[in-house]
């Protein structure tokens, strides 16, 4: 998989926790994201078959 520059795709990113406190500006506003309810966030299973269906 290429980008919009051309360029190779060859990792996948996952965060697993809304309440981490890095903010990479990568993946976190400055002013940080609400939190969720623990029922709104994806099981490590569902998780685990997004990385999966990736296939990097």
């Amino acid at each position: 998989m290429l980008d919009k520059h051309g360029r190779k795709i060859n990792y996948l990113r996952v965060s697993v926790t809304d309440r981490c406190n890095l903010r990479c500006i990568y993946c976190m506003p400055s002013r940080g994201v609400e939190k969720k309810e623990h029922e709104d966030i994806m099981r490590y299973e569902e998780i685990f078959n997004v990385v999966k269906s990736a296939q990097l």
